[in-house]
Parts: structure tokens; sequence; C-alpha cells
């Protein structure tokens, strides 16, 4: 091979590098181009809003009532129970609390961008369980009468965002202290004992034929809570 030939078999050669270099690093760029795209389709659709709630809402609440029921009280209430639960039998209800609902009480919706409801939070002015007079808590005067995060969205800070507006509802309305219940054997009801939450008392309770103890928590300043955000 004479030295022109191995000059010119090294141009092409370095060509062919030059050329792979090239492609390796478009096809870099490419596949992060296609990354961050991927995570900005992924945080909007993962972005949540809040707001009251409205008659439309009633199936979206629902709905997130029943599966959220069927999910966090699996192997807790009976399977029977869970599975009769139905969304129909339930709308009634709840449309009464959307379209008349008692003095002082709201709900809060949380909701995807493609406005598919995730999550609520049902709270009141005037406590609705009764037996808070046996417990000795009537200094505490507003009440999380209900709160529930699809199992998909949870440990996602929807549901501290939904008690951020409880307690702003509360001080609008000059209630300094609310109280909620919770099912005992719910895991979920650490999140009021994160929050400060301060163990008042039990009841029992009958849901789908068999008894269950149900606990309250109160906190006698709700300015308290926001310590634990």
């Amino acid at each position: 091979m004479t030295i022109l030939t191995k000059i010119i078999f090294h141009l092409k050669d370095s060509k062919n590098n030059i050329n792979i270099m090239f492609d390796l690093k478009f096809f870099r760029i490419y596949i992060v181009s296609i990354f961050k795209f991927l995570l900005i389709i992924l945080i909007l659709s993962m972005s949540i809003n809040f707001r009251i709630a409205n008659i439309l809402d009633l199936k979206g609440i629902v709905k997130v009532k029943i599966d959220t029921w069927k999910t966090t009280y699996r192997g807790i209430i009976s399977e029977e129970y869970l599975q009769s639960l139905s969304y129909e039998n339930k709308e009634e209800n709840w449309r009464q609390k959307l379209e008349n609902p008692a003095h002082g009480t709201i709900i809060y919706v949380a909701e995807t961008v493609q406005r598919e409801i995730v999550g609520f939070a049902l709270v009141t002015l005037e406590k609705c369980n009764p037996i808070v007079a046996l417990l000795q808590a009537e200094k505490y005067k507003g009440e999380l009468c209900a709160i529930y995060v699809l199992e998909d969205f949870q440990h996602k800070k929807i549901g501290t965002e939904l008690v951020r507006l409880v307690i702003n509802y509360f001080k609008v309305n000059k209630v300094n202290s609310m109280i909620t219940w919770v099912l005992k054997e719910n895991p979920s009801r650490r999140f009021y004992e994160k929050l400060g939450g301060k163990f008042l008392g039990e009841q029992s309770i009958e849901i789908g034929g068999m008894r269950h103890i149900e606990v309250a928590y109160g906190w006698e300043n709700i300015e308290y809570i926001l310590l634990h955000f």
C-alpha cells in the first residue's frame, strides 16, 4: 500500500468516525429531548387544581368515595359489603350535600388538568357527629367530616392541600379548632397524628353488619396544623 493510499484510507476512516460521532451526538440529543417532553407531559398530567365543589362534580366525588373505600378498607371491612357499594346508590345522598348543604358545610375537590376528580374534603362549621358531647369535646368547633384521595394519588400532598383549604375556611369563619373521626383500623389515620391531632376518644359503629371502632382526633388551635406541613 502506497503512502498516498494510506492517507486516503485514513481520511475515509476519520470521516466515518466523525459521522458516527455526529450520529451518536444527535441520537443523545434526540433521546434527551424526548425524555424532557415526556417529563413535561407527566408533570402536567399530575398537576392538581383545588376548588369548591359544585353539582357537576357529583359523579366524580361519589367515584372517589367508593373507590377509596374499596382500596383502603380491603381486609378491614367485610368484602361482601365493599363489593355491594355502588355509585348509583350513593349519588342521591351526595346530591343533597351539593344542592342543599347544611349550614356551614362545604366540599373542596382536587382535580387533574383533565378535570378528573381525585380527592375531596367535606367540612362543616357545625359538628356532624353527636357523640362529640360525650367526649366533652364541645370546644372543638369545626369538623372535618370526610377526606378521601384515590390510591394512585396518595402520598402526593393532595390530602395536605385539602386540609390547608379546610383550615383557611375555618379561619375565615372565625373557627379556630377542629375535630375529625377515622376508623381505628385505617392506616391513614397516622396522617392526622402527623398533623398533631390529639386523641380524644372512640366509639363503636356498625358497618356491613360488623362492629368497628372509630377514633376522634382534635386540634384546639388549627394554626398548629400549619407547623406540620
